[in-house]
């Protein structure tokens, strides 16, 4: 019943020309229950939230059980992900907490340490990088370069030109003009 109210909730929430009837919405449902039995309720709510936001791509004009459930694919594989990500993570942080291991006697985890000794990470630095006059200057011209081109860019060439009188550019000859028009 909880999953025939969210199918039919998100059916009239997107308020599209072909909805689903009674029978759509009740098959759809048990596929749901057939097909996605590892979905608790919170799952189920947060999926259809999702597609009330848009999540999922847009409904012009129909929805239909076989989109809801080729999403809800979709919703599986997304949370799939982000779970082994989590736990990636989780054993990533176990790896560095423990290098050893688990399952190991006390006595046998401090004798390892003592035969290869404690483990000492050199704390380095953060240096921070000083950006000179002449990459400022670069980077300045870089963006000249692209408000001249969204202006006065020339589209029928491939790549990214501007033309300034009878002179095409590109990036690395306005940079080298540039350049040239400083040094003097």
């Amino acid at each position: 019943m909880v999953v025939k109210e969210l199918v039919s909730d998100l059916v009239e929430f997107l308020n599209v020309g072909k909805i689903m009837n009674k029978e759509q919405i009740s098959q759809t449902s048990s596929y749901i229950l057939k097909y996605f039995p590892h979905f608790n309720l919170g799952d189920l709510k947060l999926f259809f939230d999702k597609m009330k936001l848009g999540h999922y791509g847009k409904f012009y004009d129909s929805v239909d059980g076989q989109l809801i459930l080729s999403k809800m694919e979709e919703y599986s594989q997304d949370r799939m992900n982000e779970f082994e990500q989590l736990r990636l993570a989780k054993h990533r942080e176990e790896i560095k907490e423990n290098p050893i291991g688990e399952g190991y006697h006390p006595d046998v985890i401090a004798a390892i340490k003592k035969a290869i000794g404690e483990k000492k990470v050199p704390k380095i630095e953060k240096v921070e990088r000083v950006i000179t006059p002449s990459e400022i200057f670069t980077q300045k011209c870089i963006r000249q370069f692209d408000n001249l081109f969204s202006r006065y860019g020339i589209t029928n060439i491939s790549g990214r030109f501007i033309k300034i009188g009878n002179t095409v550019f590109d990036l690395n000859k306005f940079l080298e003009r540039k350049f040239a028009n400083t040094s003097r």
